[in-house]
């Protein structure tokens, strides 16, 4: 086992129910068992001529979450996660959370995540397209930052433990999307995205709630279901007008005010503009800022050409591979 002084300084943040579910769910069973896991993850990174990647506890240990606990299945997504950020250079180079054009695209309401928890523990993203800029998708490099800003967030959230063990949530407001949309939209962006989402990210997407979602959506949805796991496509719903299914199924405490009826009186999230600025003052944060600016520095990467899928096949998992 590969031991770090740092693995013992580890304490989970998880409450009882996030470390109950850790067990019933992912197979955490107790600190030396995830402090075994992560060792033998790090053991196998560190053999790897071809990988560059962090070593660090934390780090490692959102990925043998999101596998729930097999060997096999957290190199895999660990691999995808840095092949896709080997080849996808404009989206994850030199991300600065506190680049003013990062911040002018979150300011725009296109996604944003509410500092607390849905009722089942879970986070919520929120994606509204009413204040969106849509003149930022003419151009490559316009797109690229849209992109950049949306994996941005990812990691962020991939730090927060309750979101490796409970997942995350999406809601989608299409308002604002006319017809217009689809000579911007680009299908080839989109399946990358996918791709980095499928089959790279330590995250749990439990739910994509669309909410006024375009009369042209099944044609969007058609170019892209080819490339969706069927798992991603069960877990998509459409919702029209209504927000009444998504209040009851996340708890209508998360929601911005904006989403809210006007004689609702109990707790929000606060105000659409408040909730980003609390998102970015977090990102900025030295701890955050440090860790994205290190992944993104090209410091670590697959090497493609030392690669070898034949080569060293890996050892049999002392787990089964799940898959979630």
């Amino acid at each position: 086992m590969a031991v770090d002084p740092g693995d013992a300084k580890f304490v989970s943040k998880l409450d009882e129910a996030g470390k109950k579910k850790a067990k019933d769910e992912l197979h955490e069973l107790n600190d030396k068992d995830r402090e075994s896991a992560v060792q033998a993850l790090r053991k196998w990174v560190l053999e790897q001529d071809w990988l560059k990647s962090p070593t660090d506890f934390q780090f490692l240990l959102r990925f043998i979450r999101v596998r729930k606990y097999s060997q096999l299945g957290a190199r895999e997504t660990l691999e995808n996660y840095w092949t896709n950020r080997t080849k996808i250079m404009e989206w994850f180079k030199n991300v600065d959370p506190a680049d003013d054009k990062i911040k002018k695209v979150l300011r725009t309401g296109m996604i944003y995540c509410p500092k607390g928890y849905d009722k089942h523990g879970r986070r919520v993203i929120f994606s509204s397209m009413e204040g969106f800029d849509f003149s930022l998708m003419k151009s490559k490099e316009g797109q690229d930052l849209l992109y950049k800003t949306c994996c941005l967030v990812c990691d962020w959230l991939a730090c927060d433990e309750n979101a490796q063990v409970n997942g995350v949530v999406f809601v989608s407001d299409f308002s604002g999307v006319s017809i217009d949309f689809l000579k911007l939209w680009s299908p080839e962006y989109e399946k990358k995205m996918l791709g980095y989402f499928q089959k790279s990210l330590p995250m749990r997407f439990k739910a994509f709630h669309m909410y006024k979602e375009p009369a042209f959506f099944d044609a969007m949805y058609t170019l892209l279901a080819p490339f969706m796991r069927q798992k991603f496509k069960d877990r998509m719903h459409l919702h029209g007008k209504s927000l009444v299914k998504i209040y009851e199924e996340v708890g209508m405490e998360i929601f911005p005010d904006e989403y809210l009826p006007d004689d609702y009186k109990g707790p929000s999230a606060g105000p659409m503009k408040d909730i980003i600025e609390q998102m970015i003052e977090d990102m900025v944060k030295p701890d955050f800022r440090e860790h994205i600016t290190e992944i993104s520095s090209e410091k670590y990467k697959v090497d493609l050409k030392k690669r070898k899928p034949t080569d060293n096949p890996p050892e049999a998992s002392f787990r089964k591979l799940n898959v979630d």
